[in-house]
């Protein structure tokens, strides 16, 4: 069944760079990057046209400029320069999810994703969700609820989970969870899951 769309845990340290010289969460990274790259468009070839989907403060949809600023890291330790000054910021979910898209997939597809940005868990915030990323080949969404950190790095925000529900529903999509076992100790979960959703 193609792939076709990957969630991963949205913490910046998916990033290289992010953490400096430091290479936390190499398992995952690498989960993350066979995923995204077994991403497939509606004619069983790459994409042409990526979505990017992620929780955040207020709805919004557009192109989005990664930083992780507000997590703070300077733009400095960011890898590449994916859109030109004076392109809206995306939040931290969305810009690690952009981030990791142009380290797989390359520049020019995070350049070119449609960023859909979600808070809240009502309906209206589905709706708008499903409607934005209508007609796109692939997808992918940043885990974690920026308003529930207890919920861990993996689980899906509702509005998120809203849309991948109804996104499932809509083109018959099933989601398969691997468990990224990163053995890094400290402070950092023991383990990750990598979800793909396939039809």
């Amino acid at each position: 069944m193609p792939t076709r769309a990957v969630v991963l845990p949205a913490t910046p340290l998916l990033v290289p760079g992010a953490a400096g010289h430091a290479r936390p969460l190499t398992a995952v990274r690498a989960a993350v990057s066979r995923a995204l790259a077994a991403v497939r468009g509606p004619h069983g070839g790459p994409p042409d046209r990526w979505g990017v989907l992620a929780p955040a403060s207020r709805s919004s949809a557009g192109i989005r400029r990664p930083s992780l600023a507000a997590a703070g890291v300077a733009d400095r330790w960011l890898p590449g320069q994916l859109i030109a000054a004076g392109v809206p910021t995306a939040q931290v979910p969305a810009s690690v999810a952009l981030l990791t898209l142009a380290a797989v997939v390359g520049e020019q597809a995070a350049r070119r994703a449609h960023v859909v940005q979600l808070a809240g868990d009502d309906h209206a915030a589905v709706g708008y969700g499903l409607g934005e990323l209508s007609g796109l080949d692939a997808l992918v969404v940043a885990g974690g609820d920026p308003e529930d950190a207890a919920a861990g790095p993996t689980a899906c925000a509702p509005a998120v989970r809203g849309v991948l529900d109804g996104l499932a529903a809509r083109h018959g999509w099933t989601a398969t969870v691997r468990v990224v076992a990163e053995p890094g100790g400290g402070h950092l979960p023991d383990t990750y899951d990598v979800v793909t959703w396939a039809d």
